[in-house]
């Protein structure tokens, strides 16, 4: 096989695993809409049942949409890193189209959990959701 067709398969391997890493990220994005959307419509609730209680609930998604959100994330760097593995090797032999993870290096949970696009996020809705609920009690 000539060396350009081989470049070109190199390349379309690069590309599989792009596009898998850019549908972890969507989906990172998908979870910070829903997590928004679900958790406003838990407080609009409570708040017209005059149960600030209730808005506590509110919580229950924002760490569940957090928690997964977090485990895409790090699937995303082992995926980030294959990538970076394929792109290293040589590019003179046939691609393997291998997208086995065991070959990327373990991420940890917590350094997931404690990105900056993770904590930015999910720490202060939150907090927001929890000075609603105080703001409902002193209120209602």
């Amino acid at each position: 096989m000539s060396p350009e067709k081989i470049a070109e398969l190199h390349v379309k391997h690069l590309e599989m695993l792009q596009g898998l890493i850019a549908r972890m990220a969507g989906y990172g994005a998908s979870f910070k809409s829903y997590c928004i959307t679900v958790t406003t419509a838990v407080i609009g609730f409570a708040f017209t049942l005059h149960r600030p209680g209730v808005a506590a609930l509110a919580l229950l998604p924002v760490i569940a949409f957090g928690v997964a959100d977090a485990q895409y994330l790090r699937v995303e760097r082992r995926f980030r890193a294959v990538f970076n593995l394929v792109r290293a090797e040589s590019w003179d032999a046939m691609p393997s189209f291998d997208i086995n993870l065991e070959r990327a290096p373990k991420q940890s949970f917590l350094s997931a959990i404690t990105s900056w696009s993770i904590v930015w996020f999910y720490a202060p809705l939150a907090v927001g959701v929890l000075l609603a609920v105080l703001g409902a009690r002193a209120y209602g």
